[in-house]
């Protein structure tokens, strides 16, 4: 049985953990990553008051077409081809701010954000903003440690990368209903996450499972560090060198689970494109061209029941590569 490799983020030796891990197995534990425990026990109490809530005061954020809100138990589909329901999870979005008169309005998946109401929840969009913004500057650091990790140091630095990020906070909360694997009904679908890098914090129940040498493996939650999964779009830079790698979440304890993944992709006219130091004559590049923004908004076309997709095709041309 495998064991979940550990990337040690003060180590000198981070870019080769990383490239070990993301070449053998896709997934590791993200550890010395500097966000404070105090921030995420802050997080954690502010989305356990609003899950909480009555279903009709939930309803009152419900996502828009930017995908910012609140998101229904059993929306999120993310292996239709075996489940017989949605995911028994909910959740919340919150993105990079886009205020309403910005340019970037034009683009899918850009808008503001949505809050609940502000005397209920005094201190729930301070605390979002201020964990989405270190969790923003820590996922940059950890994309340029991919770059170089796959051989292209610096990949990342220069403008049009990540100076306007597509990064997504996302609050989960799984019901307390046991998984039936054989009746095709999962806490979350097995399913590979659609971009660059995510980063997950869990609580200290157990539940996310990878696919690991045809064999379903536990990663078992670690309160001090970060549970780290490169996506497709890394394995596109990469050519397939690195892996990503499919999981899901499967409820045997019949408890509530909360979780908290940050989803850091690039900007949304980003070019992702096979790193040069991964193709060779040899190995000639396996994926075409394409964008962050194309990417993402395909994968959200097919397991998200309340996206908008016609708003968000719109403008799908004129961004392609």
């Amino acid at each position: 049985m495998v064991a979940i490799p550990e990337v040690d983020f003060s180590s000198p030796d981070a870019a080769e953990q990383l490239r070990r891990a993301c070449t053998d197995v896709g997934f590791f534990y993200l550890a010395h990553h500097g966000i404070p425990a105090a921030l995420l026990a802050q997080v954690y109490a502010e989305m356990r008051a609003f899950f909480g809530q009555p279903l009709e005061e939930k309803r009152k954020v419900l996502a828009n077409e930017q995908m910012r809100g609140y998101t229904l138990m059993n929306e999120e589909t993310l292996d239709p081809a075996v489940q017989t329901r949605g995911d028994t999870k909910e959740g919340y979005y919150i993105c990079r701010h886009v205020p309403p008169d910005s340019d970037e309005m034009r683009l899918p998946l850009h808008g503001p954000n949505v809050f609940p109401d502000a005397a209920a929840f005094p201190t729930f969009q301070a605390t979002m903003e201020t964990y989405h913004a270190a969790m923003c500057a820590l996922g940059f650091r950890v994309a340029q440690l991919f770059a170089e990790a796959a051989g292209h140091k610096g990949r990342f630095d220069g403008p049009g990368m990540f100076d306007k990020p597509m990064a997504a906070l996302r609050l989960l909360h799984y019901a307390p209903e046991k998984s039936d694997v054989a009746r095709g009904v999962f806490g979350a679908g097995a399913h590979t996450d659609y971009g660059l890098i995510t980063l997950l914090s869990t609580d200290a129940t157990g539940g996310l499972q990878i696919r690991h040498e045809g064999q379903w493996v536990d990663v078992p939650p670690r309160a001090e560090a970060f549970v780290v999964n490169i996506g497709d779009m890394a394995e596109r830079f990469t050519n397939g060198r690195f892996k990503s790698t499919l999981h899901r979440v499967v409820n045997t304890s019949g408890q509530e689970r909360y979780s908290v993944p940050f989803f850091y992709e690039p900007n949304f006219t980003c070019v992702v494109e096979c790193f040069p130091s991964c193709v060779s004559a040899e190995n000639p590049a396996k994926y075409p061209p394409t964008t962050s923004g194309q990417h993402l908004v395909d994968m959200y076309k097919q397991t998200h029941a309340s996206f908008d997709a016609e708003a968000a095709a719109a403008s799908d041309e004129q961004h392609k590569p």
